[in-house]
């Protein structure tokens, strides 16, 4: 239940540090947005590039790999269930963003504040696009949980 708990709060403060940038400004993203919306937006400038860095990306990544390897190091565990734990965060996270924040939420639901001027509605709905995505991301998520739980476990017991 505690796992269960934690994970909650993971998903929807990642869920919210996303969605809250495209509501700031959906062309911080525009490199990570369908082919469809690349070719119709003007490129990004240096201002955007340099907004999604401070303003979303570090944070994201920051909460995205600090919350799943401090909940690890508090577990007396062995390597298996670290990467376990690991993957539920990281692989779930994945599955989450895939399925409900963009199969669901930006494909279909597609809210006002995600579409850039000089784009429609329907440059958004490209389904394909974000299942290859998310493959990507799982796979690059199972490998990422196998690193960090091996440097976890052999950390954790180097200092018992």
């Amino acid at each position: 239940m505690e796992l269960f708990i934690h994970l909650l709060i993971y998903y929807l403060l990642l869920s919210i540090l996303l969605y809250g940038s495209l509501a700031y400004n959906p062309r911080m993203w525009l490199h990570r947005m369908p082919p469809e919306v690349i070719v119709k937006a003007p490129a990004k400038t240096l201002a955007e590039k340099q907004l999604l860095l401070k303003t979303a990306a570090i944070p994201f990544l920051g909460l995205l790999i600090a919350y799943p390897i401090i909940y690890v190091l508090q577990q007396n565990a062995n390597w298996l269930s670290y990467f376990l734990i690991l993957c539920v965060f990281l692989a779930g996270f994945d599955v989450w963003d895939t399925l409900i924040l963009d199969l669901l939420i930006f494909c279909k639901l597609t809210p006002r504040f995600i579409i850039i001027p000089g784009t429609e509605r329907q440059d958004y709905a490209n389904m394909k696009y974000h299942l290859i995505s998310g493959a990507k991301g799982l796979v690059m998520s199972i490998v990422a949980s196998s690193v960090l739980a091996t440097i976890l476990f052999v950390i954790k017991n180097s200092l018992a």
